[in-house]
């Protein structure tokens, strides 16, 4: 009867210390499916810092820390002070505050996302939204309009800046002699 040669695929591994665990008679050995201690993939090296920078790290930590407890302390010391119909008008206060500063980044978002769209439509870079002035619509296009006419006019330059090269382009048609390839065809 025919046998049937089986190669363990372990063999082809790329660690040196494995062995091979199957025979060529066909019968192979029991594989554990777990990774040995000394297979582990190396992990990243360690970031290591200085006990300086742990210190000056830590500082930062506890004065942004400070800074966060000592105004939550003052707001409630004003909390405390206030009367009922105080303390209500100066929630709603803050949470009027805080809607007009998310309405704000929620127009700046979606003055972005027009200013990309036009960008777009127009055939510049979208890199070039960074260079807008998103403070409102009209500033905006003013911006767009501005970007436009100064990339068209820079393109423009470049474009005629290199149509004025006297220069002959390398291996054109008129090379004939100076090209040692060609020479030796007698072109």
């Amino acid at each position: 009867m025919k046998e049937i040669l089986r190669i363990p695929m372990q063999f082809f591994a790329e660690s040196a210390e494995t062995e091979p665990t199957g025979t060529a008679g066909g019968q192979t050995a029991p594989q554990s499916t777990e990774p040995k201690a000394e297979e582990k993939p190396a992990a990243a090296p360690d970031k290591t810092f200085s006990q300086a920078d742990v210190d000056r790290i830590v500082a930062e930590r506890l004065e942004r820390q400070q800074k966060k407890f000592n105004a939550e302390k003052e707001e409630a010391a004003k909390l405390a002070k206030m009367n009922a119909e105080q303390k209500a008008e100066y929630a709603a206060k803050k949470r009027e505050e805080e809607l007009s500063e998310r309405e704000s980044a929620v127009q700046k978002k979606e003055l972005r996302f027009e200013a990309l769209n036009i960008l777009e439509e127009n055939k510049l870079p979208s890199k070039l939204v960074d260079c807008l002035d998103l403070t409102s619509a009209e500033t905006c296009s003013k911006s767009i309009e501005a970007i436009k006419t100064a990339w068209t006019e820079a393109l423009t330059a470049a474009v005629d800046a290199r149509l004025k090269s006297n220069a002959p382009p390398a291996f054109s048609g008129g090379n004939k002699e100076t090209d040692p390839f060609l020479s030796e065809f007698g072109l």
